[in-house]
């Protein structure tokens, strides 16, 4: 089993500045894997579940820390059998604090969006070809960082509103792109 022990600063010193350890540059990969490489290349996953067109694994053989605590819930995600996102669970406000912040000193202000109905605010980053999701919802203190290998991550977007658009109910038979035919208006 490998464990990799590291201090919250430090980890994300090595996975976002890629200047110490071997790692990679953020906008190479995440540590050592590569974005957009073949899950072949990835030892030690473990399939997890398979949801809308990605494919998602834990590696049970490595565990990353934050601030000297182990990280259990990492998953990394696969989209045509490409990697291109890894989704960390964090479990305590003072390390979600402590990210935020390294995020802010590297990255600058995020983008910001909030939701009132859900409860979830979600801080946004771009570097190079990946973006930085934080996200926190305040109801149920869940909160994740995710990292995501945007040529990919835009496929699969398109892909799924594009899945979306043919199969949701649609009120006005309008088609996607396409300019709709007059139709009269009725008088009363």
């Amino acid at each position: 089993m490998r464990i990799i022990l590291l201090p919250v600063t430090l980890l994300f010193v090595i996975c976002l500045c890629g200047q110490s350890v071997g790692a990679a540059d953020l906008a190479e990969g995440f540590m050592k894997a590569p974005w957009n490489s073949h899950v072949s290349r990835h030892e030690g996953l473990v399939h997890l579940y398979l949801k809308q067109g990605v494919t998602y694994y834990a590696n049970p053989g490595e565990v990353l820390t934050l601030r000297s605590r182990p990280v259990p819930n990492v998953v990394y995600g696969f989209y045509n059998d490409r990697f291109f996102a890894v989704y960390i669970g964090i479990d305590t406000l003072e390390d979600f604090a402590d990210i935020k912040r390294y995020m802010q000193e590297k990255y600058g202000i995020p983008v910001t969006d909030s939701s009132t109905k859900t409860g979830e605010t979600v801080y946004k980053w771009k570097y190079k070809k990946t973006k930085i999701k934080l996200k926190i919802r305040k109801k149920t203190e869940k909160m994740k960082l995710a990292f995501y290998y945007r040529p990919i991550s835009k496929q699969l977007n398109e892909s799924q509103l594009e899945e979306f658009h043919e199969t949701s109910f649609r009120w006005f038979p309008v088609d996607k792109d396409k300019t709709p035919k007059m139709i009269p208006l009725l008088e009363f």
